[in-house]
């Protein structure tokens, strides 16, 4: 067999390195992970996901509680989402080693699903203010592929260093179990506190081959709990304009990693974990009508608490190559028409929003030329690309009869595309 450089520092690597408990590793199938932390509701979804500022539905539990003192009647509500993922991968070719060009790796999409319940609440008003009880599942994502060798070549197209081949397969979820409760300071402005219990799980096996041989076995496996709050303020500036806000923290997990020589006693394992970003969010609904509503979010998004404090599989210590998520600002806008004259009143809505990048990559600068000293730099900017921000856009109608409203929506981006129906009845 011929080995690399990845091979040789591999081994080195499970034969000496220590522990270390952080945050998200370096196996290269968390280059596709991906994250949408979107409010849930159909409603909402049909408006881009823009609800902080108006909050006047039980989903307000999660994106701004001070919305639930809007709620003046005890209701339940619950949603069913489909979510289908596109996920770009590396799935080998030749790479020049010298000049180094990571442009000639091929790249490829897995496509995976889900449906699920992804929410279901009960409100009940009080004098001055509303309690809520709800479920959401905030996370949910896999992915599985395969991929070709990468081969490294020389400045005379020979190759030098032949790259590992992979099968990897990865999902993990977050479920949340949840109490808020909406207070009205005053007519006009009222604030609000969720507490949650979240329960995380994560499952990924990466196989990797070297000369079509079994090489290593990478595994991320754990569940873990915690707690996490969301805060918030509503505030009726005047008749058509509502301002919100709202902190929602993330709550932070741990989990187990392992890399193993297939054939050897050689085994690394580490604690490390996966915590999810802290949000700040700040909304403004307008109605210039009764039949029109116009709503607007900005996001801040701090994504770099899954990337934070990175640990390696491959490296004594600590990895080489410049793995992060950076932060990222959501731009939300949603508009809804209501034809009020109807029996039953039938409401559209559309929405666009900017989903900032937000992909696990390589932040350093590409190496000039590639060689045994910083072979794994080179392999990071090869398999961890830099993705592109992507725009969503959405449509969504309701209807909404005495005792209960039924609400559907669809949110489209060139990655993900996800299907809502949403159902509330009022006694």
């Amino acid at each position: 067999m011929r080995h690399s450089s990845i091979f040789r520092s591999i081994v080195a690597a499970l034969a000496l390195a220590p522990g270390l408990a952080s945050a998200l590793t370096d196996d290269e199938i968390n280059s596709g992970i991906q994250f949408n932390f979107s409010n849930p509701g159909a409603r909402s979804l049909g408006l881009g996901g823009a609800f902080t500022g108006l909050a006047d539905d039980a989903t307000a539990v999660y994106a701004n509680p001070a919305g639930l003192t809007i709620l003046r009647s005890q209701e339940f509500g619950s949603e069913v989402r489909h979510t289908a993922f596109d996920t770009p991968y590396t799935t080998g070719g030749n790479v020049r080693n010298n000049a180094f060009d990571p442009g000639d790796a091929g790249r490829d999409i897995a496509s995976d699903s889900l449906t699920q319940v992804s929410f279901a609440s009960w409100v009940k008003p009080l004098e001055s203010a509303t309690l809520a009880l709800y479920y959401h599942r905030i996370g949910d994502f896999k992915s599985e592929f395969v991929t070709d060798p990468t081969e490294f070549l020389d400045a005379n197209g020979n190759g030098t260093d032949q790259v590992l081949a992979k099968v990897a397969e990865f999902e993990y979820q977050v479920d949340t179990l949840g109490v808020g409760v909406g207070y009205r300071v005053s007519d006009r402005f009222s604030v609000g506190l969720t507490v949650a219990y979240s329960d995380f799980s994560i499952d990924s096996s990466t196989l990797r081959f070297f000369d079509d041989e079994p090489l290593n076995f990478q595994r991320q496996r754990g569940d873990d709990q915690d707690f996490a709050y969301t805060v918030g303020a509503l505030w009726q500036i005047s008749p058509q304009w509502n301002l919100g806000l709202a902190y929602r923290a993330g709550a932070d997990f741990e989990y187990d990693a392992s890399n193993e020589v297939i054939g050897t006693t050689l085994r690394l394992d580490r604690e490390t974990g996966f915590d999810l970003p802290n949000v700040f969010s700040v909304g403004l609904a307008y109605r210039p009508s009764d039949n029109w509503l116009f709503t607007l979010d900005a996001n801040r998004v701090e994504y770099s608490r899954i990337s934070d404090g990175l640990v390696t599989l491959f490296s004594l210590t600590g990895p080489p190559q410049a793995l992060a998520i950076e932060d990222g600002t959501e731009i939300r806008l949603g508009g809804e028409y209501a034809f009020l004259d109807m029996d039953t009143p039938l409401f559209l809505r559309a929405g666009v929003w900017r989903d900032p990048d937000h992909r696990l990559s390589y932040q350093d600068a590409v190496p000039t030329t590639c060689t045994p000293d910083n072979v794994q730099r080179c392999f990071a900017a090869v398999i961890y690309p830099e993705g592109e921000d992507e725009m969503h856009y959405s449509v969504g109608l309701g209807w909404a009869f005495q005792k209960f409203q039924l609400d559907f929506a669809a949110d489209f981006s060139d990655l993900v595309d996800t299907y809502a129906a949403s159902g509330v009845v009022r006694f």
